[in-house]
């Protein structure tokens, strides 16, 4: 059964069109540096994660921060409970 990290990994693959992404997609991977995650990517990453994990994400409460790694992301999912 694949992990909240292993589902966070594949929809990052899929938003940025690159299935091989997914592989290289670790807990320190900044989605912004990194990844070069545009705006557009991002709210289809973000609603994405909504759709895969039956969630609403607190949209006012995401700051930039929560974006430098998976890791933080998931960090802020799970306090606002979207994991």
């Amino acid at each position: 059964m694949p992990t909240d990290l292993d589902r966070i990994r594949d929809l990052i693959a899929l938003v940025m069109e690159d299935p091989d992404l997914a592989a290289d997609v670790t807990e320190e991977t900044d989605l912004l540096n990194d990844l070069g995650i545009d705006s557009l990517h991002m709210i289809t990453f973000l609603l994405s994660v909504e759709e895969e994990f039956d969630v609403e994400i607190d949209f006012e409460s995401l700051e930039p921060e929560h974006l430098h790694s998976v890791l933080a992301f998931c960090g802020f999912a799970l306090r606002t409970g979207v994991m």
